[in-house]
């Protein structure tokens, strides 16, 4: 058989066979057409300056990557073709196509596959940069030689050397960032495990379940193409093999997982979002078994719907979160391939609405009468049960003992990367230096990280004049903020500011401050102060709502071709006269800011304000929406008889409007104005709903739904009420109290499980201190420390078998409960004495949670991941 030949990037491969040859050229030529259009359509869409992409595109470069330049400008992002240069986007191109030139696996791979799956800098919505370059030159020869099956499997140790899991804010941190800050949520991980991995040629795509159904909070890993198929692999999780990984069994319960395809991307698998810019796919199937869910949309006289938009929903956080959108056909009809757990189908259009609970039982189609809304007070209970748990391979023990050593090897090198952080004695000379107390500045560094450096330049920068509007600069920041900022931009904005005199908190806050919401910070303020005229300064500065008013005659709205919602830079949205609604609000905010008027974006509705005459102003870009009018108050309060129990926004309850057919969820995590109750919330007129749920064992959820009305200067009051569940006295075997470990407690001690047992029973954990879920557990318990150190009974975290990491100190875990016991479970006599009772013939994944009364009886078990296990534990210790 003849080589293969790659004539250019974009075009298929040439095969042996002459009649395979029109129908390569063929498509070669559509697609190439579909670019040219895609391009031609780019070139109209830029009120302002075209951006320097389109025109570089078209300069004189060789062929196959121009092709591969035009392929990347046609479909990327907004945000992308506004504020990245020719010269970056074809160094990603270079770089693409010298990993597939000196990898052996390169020239299997189809070109279907390498242009969605390889050439893409862009994982998802993290703020590019050059890891590709970096990742390639110190991977090439760690993994050249390898097959791609280990090739892969090393890249993933790599990471591990690099990266561990934290819990981390909404904004996602480029590659080089995690690297440079040793940790990140799942998305980040799985970015730059993604990235890494495309470095090297490999093809890979971060895989979400957008929303778990047992659990709350959702999930990302990694797939990769080996050899003509996909398999998964937890991103900086490493593994003894491919398809591996704790949230195996979770992803056996999911609803959907899905992945995000850059351009027109044609595969097996479903299509759940055809987006002239990317094809958004479903990848359950290659974790669980699914169903076709069909739904017929009508209206209120019985007639087929067209356009309706419907949603599939799951119950996640208090709120109906929904794990595919589609529209409903000419017919009325519409479906999707999900799992064997209830849904929830809400579809809407044009104000009007309707929903249905679709059961995991459910056959036949499933009707959704949209009508007008039902503004009545009232209440609503629903109960959804999720799919079932189902069990899943155990890893090769030799294997995976052997995987085990690989990773401690791994936990020390990032370790010893983290000891190379700037020390507290440091911290406190600079302090000192600059007449500050430690304190003023520790935090900073703590949460700086690797970025240390760049915090060290600016604090040193400061002098007697600036040190308080530098400090004040500094506290606007959010923890990941430290992470990648850079000296320079700090000092640009610092330098711009009007005045630099100790001044209010609101101006401190919200004029000084550098952060708005969670954009990537820019030099914006100087850039504005220069490029706006000064004319339109002194009117804004007059009435700041001209700057609403300019925007909405320069700016070019765009809800479409940001799809990754990257917000653009205020430089960006100036220059090119186009954005998206969030960095057209962004740039709202900027320009008052600039200009020293008091400017947020509203906690909860994320509103552009303006603050005048002592209160805050809300800005109304859109027509539609009715200009500001008094609003409404809304008190929440606690009914319940636990005293220690205080609600929790998102774990336990949320508020939605009404809004053109959907309730919108209010984002009031972390407020301190629902921080106690009663809480008094001030709201916007309209129609709301105040959801609860509470989740049984099995992961069912008992929701209440309260409809409410809020008009001008109205005062309503809605109680919190958690459904109760009844958990009866199921026992689910004898646990072996005579099973030992030694205490993690210096001097250690060996201790058997009826040790610890008292008349309140006892929590035993299986943990591994390394692991998300472990990190979730941990978290959770800290949530309710108060509840459980009130209960009184004792914890037992054992850390399982071959998992105690090299330095390991309990002492670092500060905030847990009081009665909290931590030891080393080295033969696995802990895990077998709950496992093997619970009829689980090893092979658990950690955690490993149970609770024993005082009888010794197993009441709750549970293995691997779980979101609110601190409450879970609650409610089965006081059961």
């Amino acid at each position: 058989m003849r080589k293969r030949l790659l004539v250019a990037f974009g075009a298929l491969l040439m095969l042996a066979s002459a009649s395979a040859a029109p129908k390569a050229n063929n498509e070669s030529a559509k697609l190439n057409q579909q670019i040219n259009q895609q391009l031609m359509a780019r070139q109209k869409q830029f009120k302002g300056k075209v951006p320097e992409l389109l025109t570089y595109v078209n300069g004189k470069l060789p062929k196959q990557e121009a092709e591969a330049m035009k392929f990347l400008v046609a479909y990327m992002p907004l945000s992308d073709i506004t504020m990245h240069s020719g010269k970056y986007v074809h160094a990603q191109v270079k770089s693409s196509l010298e990993a597939r030139s000196f990898f052996s696996w390169g020239k299997t791979i189809p070109d279907n596959i390498f242009r969605h799956f390889v050439l893409p800098y862009r994982i998802n919505n993290e703020y590019t940069d050059t890891a590709r370059q970096v990742f390639f030159h110190e991977l090439k020869n760690r993994i050249k030689g390898m097959n791609m099956h280990d090739a892969a499997l090393e890249v993933n140790h790599w990471c591990h050397e690099k990266v561990t899991y934290r819990s981390t804010d909404e904004r996602t941190s480029g590659p080089l960032t995690a690297v440079r800050t040793a940790f990140g949520r799942c998305g980040e991980e799985s970015t730059f495990a993604v990235a890494a991995l495309r470095a090297v040629g490999i093809p890979a795509r971060q895989v979400y379940t957008p929303r778990w159904a047992h659990t709350d909070d959702n999930h990302a890993w990694v797939e990769v193409w080996i050899d003509g198929q996909w398999h998964f692999m937890g991103a900086c999780e490493p593994e003894s093999d491919l398809d591996l990984g704790w949230f195996a069994g979770p992803a056996k319960r999911a609803m959907m997982t899905h992945t995000v395809a850059f351009g027109k991307y044609k595969g097996p698998e479903e299509v759940l979002e055809a987006d002239p810019l990317f094809t958004r796919i479903n990848l359950l199937k290659n974790y669980t078994n699914t169903r076709k869910v069909d739904v017929l949309v009508v209206n209120a006289a019985g007639k087929p719907e067209k356009g309706a938009k419907v949603e599939f929903m799951v119950y996640n956080y208090a709120e109906f979160y929904p794990i595919a959108t589609k529209y409903s056909s000419v017919q009325g009809t519409s479906s999707a391939i999900t799992g064997y757990g209830d849904l929830i189908v809400w579809a809407s259009k044009g104000g009007r609405y309707g929903f249905t609970k679709v059961k995991a039982t459910s056959n036949g189609v499933q009707k959704v009468v949209i009508a007008e809304p039902n503004k009545s007070n009232r209440t609503e209970l629903l109960e959804l049960t999720p799919p079932i748990a189902l069990s899943v391979p155990a890893a090769n023990a030799e294997k995976a003992a052997l995987n085990n050593k690989r990773l401690h090897i791994e936990d020390s090198i990032r370790n010893s990367y983290v000891a190379t952080f700037i020390d507290s004695a440091s911290v406190a000379r600079l302090a000192t230096s600059k007449g500050l107390a430690p304190a003023d500045i520790h935090t900073f560094f703590i949460q700086s990280r690797g970025n240390w450096r760049e915090l060290k330049q600016f604090v040193e920068g400061l002098n007697s004049n600036n040190l308080h509007a530098g400090i004040a600069i500094l506290k606007s920041l959010s923890e990941k903020d430290f992470h990648d900022f850079t000296a320079a931009i700090l000092n640009n904005h610092l330098a711009s500011l009007s005045n630099v005199a100790p001044a209010s908190d609101i101006v401190e806050k919200f004029v000084w401050g550098v952060r708005v919401g969670r954009e990537w910070i820019t030099p914006w303020r100087s850039f504005l102060k220069q490029q706006l005229p000064a004319s339109l300064q002194q009117q804004i500065r007059s009435n700041p709502i001209a700057a609403a008013e300019w925007i909405k005659k320069e700016v070019a709205l765009d809800t479409v071709s940001n799809y990754y919602n990257v917000p653009l830079s205020p430089e960006a949205v100036f220059n090119h006269r186009v954005a998206d609604r969030y960095s057209r609000n962004l740039l709202f905010v900027t320009i008052c800011r600039t200009l020293d008027i008091p400017a947020r974006f509203e906690p909860a509705t994320r509103t552009p304000q303006y603050y005048s005459n002592g209160a805050w102003v809300d800005v109304q870009f859109e027509a539609s929406r009715p200009a500001t009018t008094a609003r409404g108050t809304l008190t929440l309060t606690n009914p319940s008889k636990d005293k220690s129990f205080t609600p929790q926004y998102y774990p336990n309850y949320t508020i939605a409007k009404l809004e053109n057919g959907q309730f919108t969820t209010l984002d009031y995590e972390g407020s301190s104005e629902v921080a106690t109750f009663p809480a008094t919330l001030s709201l916007e007129p309209g129609f709301y709903r105040v959801m609860t749920g509470n989740r049984a064992n099995d992961g069912s959820v008992f929701c209440n739904i309260r409809y409410f009305n809020i008009t001008a200067n109205s005062k309503e009051e809605c109680p919190i009420e958690i459904r109760p569940i009844v958990l009866g006295d199921q026992v689910l075997g004898k646990a072996n109290m005579e099973a030992t470990f030694s205490t993690l407690t210096k001097p250690s001690s060996n201790h058997k499980l009826a040790d610890f047992q008292s008349d309140k029973g006892v929590v035993v954990a299986v943990i591994d201190p390394d692991k998300e879920p472990t990190k979730h557990l941990i978290e959770d318990m800290k949530a309710v420390k108060d509840r459980l150190d009130k209960w009184g009974g004792t914890i037992i975290l054992t850390v399982r078998s071959g998992r105690l990491i090299p330095g390991f100190n309990p002492a670092n875990y500060l905030g847990l409960p009081k009665n909290v016991v931590w030891g080393y479970d080295a033969s696995g006599d802990v895990g077998n004495a709950i496992d093997l009772m619970c009829g689980n013939n090893g092979g658990a994944q950690a955690p490993q949670v149970s609770v024993i009364n005082a009888k010794g009886e197993i009441v709750y078990y549970s293995e691997g991941y779980s979101i609110a296990l601190g409450e879970t534990i609650l409610k089965n210790v006081t059961r």
